[in-house]
């Protein structure tokens, strides 16, 4: 079913005035930008409802969703720059429920923050890696002192999150886009990564509720400085996670500056080899999400030898933390 054109039923929850509404893009949501046209007031507008179902999750629930949009109104109240604060709508609600062709999708509409998406060219220089550091580390640091209860509901990236991952990759095995042998050197790296992560703490310096999916096209560049967007995948782990994502998108020689600019702030030593599995789930939570996207198989079949490499690398116990890009190790 094709869900893009279903926002009418959607804008009929909210009080915006003679809104325009243009449709973003499609993926683990569906997003539109929504502008008011008397006070050019600007939301986003979301139907959580993946493009597909290897996307699904408890992310995806009314329960989850409304957690997500509880953490944003308290980060919104500490942080120094633009968040993207929930509108509730006509009922006060923050989460709307409308039924489209017989199935209840969940919705919810969040202020737009103004400014322009960043990219990797923009983390080519050591102040605005520093700056990403430290926007991280506040973050984090809101993280430790964030308050819930038992009803706040986000996915939880441990042991069963690998497990998904893994079953993911098993899948395109099955349908023949990777390799048995491929397989086989993936699960080994599973279980490597898997051991390890038992033996780490899980206490408030290095657990708590994180943006998972820190990414340039997830950072808005603002008058005021770097803005955090979708929160979609947001959940409670290893703060490493975080930072880790972050190392990807930037240059192998300013890996350090990001690391140093945000142990200045959390004062607490980063262990690289911890980074370098957390890289390497990070990327492989990517292959995972595109198995299922059949448009995806040339993309996967193409950049896979990659990510092999990097898991031999880490078989081998080779140090790859400057090493690693995007898609794996270069061949």
């Amino acid at each position: 079913m094709n869900y893009t054109k279903c926002f009418k039923e959607v804008i009929l929850n909210y009080s915006f005035i003679d809104p325009i509404v243009e449709f973003i893009r499609h993926n683990e949501n569906i997003t539109y930008k929504v502008t008011e046209k008397g006070s050019e007031d600007t939301y986003l507008l979301r139907m959580h409802k993946p493009i597909t179902k290897n996307m699904q999750g408890v992310q995806n629930t009314r329960e989850a969703i409304q957690s997500e949009l509880e953490y944003l109104l308290a980060w919104s109240s500490h942080s120094e720059l633009p968040v993207q604060i929930p509108i509730p709508n006509i009922n006060g609600e923050l989460v709307t429920n409308v039924v489209i062709k017989s199935e209840e999708v969940y919705c919810s509409v969040l202020r737009w923050i103004a400014g322009e998406t960043m990219s990797k060219i923009d983390f080519t220089n050591e102040e605005m890696v520093s700056t990403l550091g430290k926007r991280i580390a506040h973050l984090h640091q809101f993280s430790r002192s964030f308050e819930h209860g038992l009803s706040f509901i986000r996915p939880h990236y441990e042991i069963e999150w690998l497990n998904n991952i893994l079953t993911k990759f098993r899948s395109g095995e099955n349908i023949g886009i990777i390799t048995t042998e491929e397989f086989k050197i993936l699960e080994n790296t599973f279980s490597l990564v898997t051991d390890r992560m038992k033996g780490l703490s899980k206490s408030s310096e290095t657990w708590g509720f994180i943006h998972a999916d820190i990414h340039h096209s997830n950072l808005i560049s603002t008058s005021s400085g770097i803005s955090f967007i979708d929160f979609g995948l947001s959940g409670f782990g290893y703060y490493a996670m975080d930072v880790a994502s972050a190392a990807l998108f930037i240059k192998s020689d300013l890996r350090d500056d990001l690391l140093s600019s945000y142990t200045n702030i959390i004062t607490r030593k980063i262990d690289i080899a911890q980074l370098e599995d957390f890289m390497f789930l990070v990327i492989c939570e990517l292959y995972a999400f595109r198995v299922s996207n059949e448009g995806m198989h040339v993309w996967i079949r193409e950049h896979i030898p990659s990510l092999i490499e990097l898991s031999k690398s880490l078989l081998n116990g080779k140090m790859v933390f400057y090493k690693i890009n995007q898609r794996g190790l270069a061949n």
